[in-house]
């Protein structure tokens, strides 16, 4: 699954500019300590290394909440912004188990006339 999900959302992320031409994004971070109900997040700039692995790095701080309620294995579940801040990318397990990835980037909408 991390092979997929990583294909997944890079493909997304490359196609509608979420990754600059330095690599770089905004990643939405969970700072807070696990045992804290309150999450406190902060958006944090960072640059895709050669060797990456987001949805199989097994980061706590990647590790979906929802995901752990029903499966031990990793599920990634991860917020991205474009540095320009018009593309957002956001990747997320549902409750059936499966991961997807949406991104919005409203000045790329379709417009259609009734």
């Amino acid at each position: 699954m991390p092979a997929k999900v990583n294909a997944g959302w890079l493909h997304m992320a490359t196609e509608y500019g979420v990754l600059d031409s330095r690599r770089e994004f905004l990643l939405n971070v969970n700072y807070s300590d696990p045992e804290e109900v309150e999450p406190e997040y902060a958006w944090v700039k960072v640059r895709l290394s050669d060797q990456w692995d987001l949805a199989g790095g097994h980061s706590t701080a990647l590790r979906s909440g929802f995901g752990g309620l029903f499966t031990d294995r990793f599920v990634p579940e991860f917020s991205m912004l474009s540095t320009d801040h018009k593309a957002m990318l956001n990747t997320t397990v549902w409750g059936n188990g499966t991961v997807s990835t949406i991104v919005i980037r409203p000045d790329r909408r379709e417009h259609t006339v009734d």
